[in-house]
């Protein structure tokens, strides 16, 4: 076994039951997400299935500024990892930290469910196109990113009751972690800017034929 993957194991050892709370926080922002479907009222889950189809017929004749587009993701994507980096500088940024990925869950959630439920079967193959591509490698870094702030705010709390305990070498390691992180968030803004508009065209292209 190479020495990367026993670091990695060892990690994943040590910090299994906040990988535990991060998937689970963010498993259930998803399902809430697609069960607030329930809630919408007709008028409004028609104005979304008007937007929706709108953007479908007009989807193969978009163009996009790609240097702009980029931009605007990688600020969108950074500015998460930023704000549960900084959370998990702070002593009670845990509740804070779990609530943000539990609204990403629930966007997310709430948009595969949407399309699924007024699509069906294009619905499916719509919501893998736009929403997978770039999320295949973004949500890994948002669940790292938060399993490492989990874990080094902890850590923080320990140090309140106990001086003597050392963060600096986990601090170092915090900020190697996420910068990492923050490297994968913006390949996948990359992802997003010039592999899932042309996906989502072709597909758009194959249901208006």
């Amino acid at each position: 076994m190479s020495r990367l993957s026993k670091i990695c194991l060892a990690s994943l050892r040590a910090n299994w039951i906040y990988l535990l709370i991060v998937v689970v926080t963010y498993g259930f922002g998803c399902v809430l997400g697609v069960l607030a479907l329930d809630y919408l009222k007709a008028d409004q889950a028609g104005e979304l299935n008007e937007y929706l189809n709108m953007f479908i017929e007009q989807a193969g004749g978009l163009s996009i500024d790609a240097q702009q587009a980029v931009k605007s993701s990688t600020i969108n994507n950074l500015s998460v990892i930023v704000v549960i980096y900084l959370l998990g500088l702070t002593v009670i940024g845990i509740p804070m930290i779990l609530l943000l990925l539990f609204v990403r869950g629930f966007a997310i959630g709430f948009a595969i469910g949407f399309l699924t439920k007024q699509k069906a079967w294009q619905g499916v193959i719509l919501a893998l196109v736009s929403i997978l591509p770039h999320n295949f490698f973004y949500v890994p870094a948002l669940l790292i990113a938060t399993v490492a702030s989990l874990s080094f705010s902890v850590l923080l709390v320990k140090r309140f009751f106990n001086s003597k305990l050392a963060i600096w070498p986990s601090f170092i390691g915090y900020n190697l972690i996420l910068l990492a992180v923050c490297a994968v968030a913006v390949g996948a803004s990359f992802v997003e800017t010039y592999l899932t508009p042309y996906l989502i065209k072709s597909t758009a292209a194959m249901f208006g034929g």
